[in-house]
């Protein structure tokens, strides 16, 4: 089932100067989203309402990531009249909480009038932690513990777990019920005295038969 969650604010009145004094309403200025596993754009709407006794310009919207796009519905906004900006975030590749910030721009106006706030959290299906392990010359010649971290609402089960068996050794170990059932993995190269660069490849699977993988990178430096 997907899980959405959205934080509203207080609304805000912003003041700013156009020709006269004007007021800026807004129904919010954060908002909390949860993506699903599936989605790869969510939308986020800011109505803002002119409460005051003048004409008032929206220059422009900027974002401070090239993830996130707007959309304006209406600049000129007389008194009395509201506009919406809809902001559209992107996934790609990103994980975890994304804090995306829109500064709105009046005309004439050199800072910005307000900065909105959109906080995208991306689930983490399964997740390395750390994502890289290495060892130097200095470094203990033992094994370094890496968890596997797993979201179980969509994964719940470890598929297959791919290295280069001739360079590694890769023992897993079972969840520990007192860290989220968190999986650890404990790798360690067979010869400390050779350089190495590998990378782990983890596979799980859970409901629907859902997949997704996640990577460790081995690194020896004798």
């Amino acid at each position: 089932m997907l899980m959405r969650s959205i934080l509203f604010v207080f609304p805000l009145i912003a003041c700013a100067s156009f020709l006269d004094a004007s007021t800026l309403v807004w129904d919010q200025t954060e908002v909390r989203i949860e993506m699903g596993p599936d989605e790869e754009e969510v939308r986020a709407s800011f109505k803002v309402t002119n409460g005051g006794e003048k004409v008032v310009r929206i220059a422009r919207v900027e974002s401070n990531c090239g993830c996130t796009n707007t959309i304006l519905n209406k600049k000129i906004l007389p008194p009395g009249e509201s506009t919406e900006i809809v902001a559209i975030f992107s996934k790609g590749k990103r994980q975890g909480l994304n804090r995306n910030r829109l500064q709105v721009y009046l005309d004439s106006q050199v800072d910005a009038l307000v900065t909105l706030k959109m906080n995208v959290q991306i689930p983490a299906l399964i997740e390395a932690r750390p994502q890289i392990v290495y060892w130097k010359p200095e470094s203990l010649k033992s094994s370094l513990p890496v968890r596997l971290v797993m979201d179980k609402r969509y994964i719940d089960q470890i598929l297959q777990i791919d290295y280069d068996r001739s360079r590694l050794t890769v023992t897993q170990e079972p969840g520990d019920p007192k860290k989220n059932g968190a999986i650890v993995l404990k790798v360690e190269p067979k010869d400390f005295s050779k350089l190495y660069r590998g990378t782990i490849t983890v596979y799980g699977g859970g409901p629907d038969g859902r997949k997704a993988e996640a990577r460790v990178h081995a690194f020896v430096q004798p």
